[in-house]
C-alpha cells in the first residue's frame, strides 16, 4: 500500500489513499462522525499516512491537528499495562503477586484462588461486568470538585475513596466467571486496581504522576495526560459528541462517564503523540528519540496471546492480539461518551496505524483494519 517518496518518507500509494478514504467518509456518514484523525507511521518515526476529516469543533468549524486532543478510553490500558511492566523490571512488583499484597482493601475473601497482578492485565480475575463507578458522581458525594490548583488525578482522598468502593464492590461477588486465570471477563475495575497500585508503590504520588513522568514526557507525549479539567479548557481539545436518549451532547466535559480510578480509561492525546507511541512499540520498547522505555521482553509479554476473546483474537497484558494472514496485529479500541479510538501496531510490517473519533460508537476498527 505504500511506495517511497522523494525525501526518503514512506507514502500511501495515490490507490490506497483513495480507497481508504473512500471507507472514511462512509464511517463518518455511517455514525454521524463530526471529526476523525488517522495516521501511520514505520518504525523509524516517518509518516506513510496523515490526515484530518470534519471538525474537532463541528458548531464552529475548527480543524482537527495533530495536536488535537481526543480521549482515549480503553487504549488506557496498554499505558496501565506498561507501567506495570515497568515496575516489574525496576523491582517493585512481581505480576505473579497477588493483588491483596499491595492492596490490602482487596480482601479477595470470596475467590478459590488469589487473583494475581497478571490475571488483572487480561482481564481474568473472574470477575462478571459490573456498572462503572465513576467519577462525577463519586465527587459530588464527597463533597469535593475538580480545579486546576486541586485536580482529582492527584488527590490521594479522591484515590482513596476511589480504591475503597472498586475494591469493596468486587470483594462482594461471590459468583465468578471462572476461577482466576481460567477465562476472559472484561473488566474496567481491574486495571482500576492496577493503575492504584502504580500510585501507592512506584514512588510517585500518583498515576498521573508517574504516567507523565515514566512513560509520556521520555516518548516525548507532550499533549497527553489522564486529567479531566486541562483538557476542559484546552482550546484545541476536541469537542465531545454523544448521543443521550435521542439527543445529541456536545461538551469537553471529559468527566462524562470517566472511571473513578483511571486505569482502564482515563488517558487524553493526541494524533502526533499516539504515533510516537506506536514507535515506541515498533521498536520494543525504544522510543523514537531513542529513550529506552523499557525493556524488550516486557513488551514481548504485553503481546503474548493469554486470553481468548473470539476466534483469531486474544487478549495478552492490556493489548489485543489478532492474525490478519501470516501477519499478527496488536491493538486496542476505545469508547466512551464522545470518544471512539483505536490503536493499532504490526512488527512484520512495521507500521503503527491510529484512528481517533470526538463521537461515541463509531467504526474507527474499520479503518485502522483497511489501513
Amino acid at each position: 500500500m505504500s511506495e517511497k517518496g522523494d525525501a526518503g518518507m514512506n507514502r500511501m500509494t495515490p490507490e490506497g489513499k483513495a480507497k481508504l478514504e473512500e471507507l472514511i467518509a462512509r464511517v463518518m456518514k455511517d455514525g454521524q462522525a463530526r471529526g476523525i484523525a488517522v495516521g501511520i507511521v514505520n518504525a523509524a518515526g516517518e509518516i506513510q499516512y496523515e490526515n484530518y476529516f470534519g471538525y474537532r469543533d463541528a458548531e464552529n468549524r475548527l480543524p482537527i491537528t495533530r495536536d488535537t486532543i481526543f480521549g482515549m478510553a480503553s487504549v488506557t490500558k496498554s499505558f496501565t499495562a506498561l507501567s506495570i511492566m515497568q515496575m516489574q523490571q525496576d523491582g517493585l512488583l512481581k505480576v505473579d503477586d497477588p493483588v491483596s499484597r499491595y492492596i490490602p482493601e482487596f480482601t479477595n475473601k470470596n475467590q478459590s484462588e488469589p487473583v494475581k497482578l497478571w490475571h488483572l492485565m487480561c482481564h481474568s480475575g473472574g470477575y462478571f461486568p459490573l456498572p462503572r463507578i465513576v467519577v462525577d458522581k463519586t465527587a459530588q458525594e464527597m463533597g469535593i470538585e475538580d480545579s486546576l490548583d486541586a485536580e482529582l488525578i492527584y488527590r490521594e482522598d479522591f484515590a482513596e475513596e476511589g480504591i475503597r468502593r472498586v475494591a469493596g464492590r468486587l470483594d462482594a461477588q461471590t459468583r465468578f466467571t471462572g476461577r482466576p486465570g481460567q477465562r476472559m471477563s472484561y473488566c474496567n475495575d481491574g486495571f482500576g486496581l492496577l493503575s492504584d497500585i502504580v500510585r501507592r508503590h512506584s514512588g510517585y504520588g500518583s498515576f498521573a504522576e508517574y504516567l507523565d513522568k515514566k512513560i509520556l514526557k521520555p516518548i516525548g507525549m507532550d499533549r497527553s495526560n489522564i486529567s479531566f479539567i486541562r483538557n476542559s479548557q484546552d482550546e484545541n481539545a476536541a469537542i465531545l459528541y454523544s448521543l443521550e436518549n435521542g439527543t445529541w451532547r456536545a461538551d469537553r466535559d471529559y468527566q462524562n462517564d470517566a472511571f473513578v480510578l483511571h486505569g482502564g480509561g482515563g488517558m487524553k492525546s493526541t494524533l502526533g503523540d499516539m504515533l510516537k507511541y506506536a514507535v515506541m512499540y515498533l521498536n520494543e520498547g525504544v522510543a523514537g528519540n531513542g529513550n529506552r522505555i523499557v525493556e524488550r521482553y516486557a513488551v514481548q509479554e504485553m503481546e503474548k496471546p493469554r486470553q481468548f476473546m473470539k476466534p483469531g483474537i486474544y487478549y495478552g497484558y492490556g493489548l489485543e492480539t489478532k492474525q490478519v494472514g501470516d501477519r499478527a496485529v496488536y491493538e486496542h479500541g476505545g469508547s466512551l461518551p464522545g470518544v471512539s479510538s483505536n490503536f493499532s501496531f504490526c512488527l512484520q510490517e512495521e507500521v503503527g496505524i491510529v484512528v481517533l473519533c470526538n463521537t461515541m460508537d463509531v467504526s474507527v476498527a474499520a479503518i485502522a483494519d483497511a489501513a
